[in-house]
């Protein structure tokens, strides 16, 4: 038997994870997006580096950002993957590619990573003003 304080703690819960899901709902539409708009800017100039980097953001994003995954863990996949692109793009690794291709990705994640709480506060309390 539940007691009504309990009963209205569930139903918020309930609110608040049906809140998530719509979150959720557009980060999956807008993370593609922007997936796309960083790959055109920061892979190098093959098409293959274009391919990679745009899964490999598309990937980090939903993991950090959807799946709340470990940050750190994600920054460093996308740090290997950097110097790897790099590497086979370059024959080399030099330093304006290794700025521009991972300084823009670990960055971007980043910001997704730790801003996803907020972007929950910020819904939830939209909805609340309505």
């Amino acid at each position: 038997m539940t007691q009504p304080d309990q009963k209205e703690m569930f139903e918020q819960l309930d609110k608040q994870r049906q809140q998530q899901l719509r979150v959720d709902r557009i980060l999956k539409v807008v993370f593609p997006i922007t997936a796309f708009l960083l790959c055109v800017i920061c892979a190098n100039y093959n098409w293959q580096s274009t391919v990679g980097t745009f899964l490999v953001l598309v990937i980090a994003f939903y993991a950090v950002g959807i799946k709340r995954m470990n940050l750190y863990m994600a920054l460093a996949m996308i740090a290997v993957y950097c110097f790897i692109d790099i590497f086979l793009s370059y024959g080399s690794i030099p330093p304006s590619a290794l700025g521009r291709q991972m300084g823009t990705m670990l960055t971007f994640v980043g910001i997704i990573g730790i801003s996803r709480p907020y972007i929950d506060r910020w819904y939830a309390s939209s909805i609340d003003k309505l």
